[in-house]
């Protein structure tokens, strides 16, 4: 693949490189095998849980980024995912980032499937966390109008963010809290605080949608996948519920299942040391 690739600038800890034409920007923590992060639906690199990518950066070098049209970054959202895949693998090409490990949740889960199937020959292990295969896939459950209501507000509140992401239970609410505020600095609304664009959420919805619908063929490669694939998800996710992890597993090869109880779509944040260790576990045989 071609690449234009030119390093632009470097501060605050992210850095922007040039990929064909589009500055990427880009944050790295840690040494070791690279692990690329993709990101979910609305959210910039601002908005990973420090403690997750801490606990990951103690065995591999995370690169975080935003993907193009997306927070730091220029250039605009690709109109399918697959487009989004291809931005992921010429940064990774651009970094020298020699097979790479994968790490994608909810819609970042969504490419980074696109990703295995499309370039399994060059990644290492891929992890999809809490997220779905196209509706088109045996088994899937189309994702809840209640919580697609809440997750498209121009604004997300603390309370919002809770609805989204985490069960109603004491504990798993607590986590949160935790959660956001660490995001945030300390302060759960900053931790809340939508860092995207209106643009951008419509960019994204444009390419999701065509994703849950099948129209853009990326379910029909999912038993091409060869790579090493750990399917993960908390056990009440109210947007991709465990079925829909449960579909992916049985379209993918050989892919592995853990579920972590009382938790929802951002059950890697509330168990983020325990997820980090098994992820690590699985990827050291990838």
């Amino acid at each position: 693949m071609p690449l234009d690739i030119q390093e632009v600038r470097s501060g605050a800890n992210v850095n922007v490189t040039e990929v064909n034409g589009t500055p990427i920007a880009w944050r790295s923590q840690g040494e070791g095998r690279p692990l690329l992060m993709l990101n979910r639906f609305r959210a910039a690199m601002a908005d990973w849980d420090p403690a997750l990518t801490a606990a990951l950066a103690g065995n591999h070098r995370v690169i975080t980024f935003d993907s193009a049209g997306v927070g730091d970054s220029g250039g605009s959202v690709p109109d399918t995912l697959e487009g989004a895949a291809d931005v992921a693998v010429a940064l990774a090409d651009a970094l020298d980032l020699e097979n790479p490990h994968v790490l994608g949740w909810s819609m970042g889960g969504m490419t980074a499937q696109i990703l295995a199937a499309k370039y399994g020959n060059r990644l290492g292990g891929v992890v999809l966390a809490g997220t779905t295969p196209s509706f088109a896939v045996k088994g899937a459950i189309p994702l809840p109008e209640d919580w697609l209501a809440v997750a498209s507000k121009e604004q997300n509140t603390p309370d919002d963010m809770l609805f989204i992401f985490y069960t109603d239970s004491e504990t798993s609410q607590a986590a949160g809290m935790a959660s956001l505020a660490r995001i945030g600095g300390g302060d759960p609304v900053a931790g809340a605080t939508l860092k995207t664009t209106m643009q951008t959420r419509a960019a994204q919805g444009i390419a999701t949608r065509k994703f849950f619908q099948g129209e853009d063929g990326a379910f029909k490669r999912l038993g091409e996948i060869k790579v090493p694939v750990l399917v993960a998800n908390g056990d009440f996710d109210r947007a991709f519920a465990v079925e829909n992890s449960l579909a992916l597993v049985r379209a993918i090869p050989n892919a592995q299942l853990a579920i972590y109880p009382d938790s929802g779509h951002a059950f890697h944040f509330q168990y983020a040391e325990r997820f980090a260790e098994d992820v690590t576990r699985f990827l050291a045989s990838a």
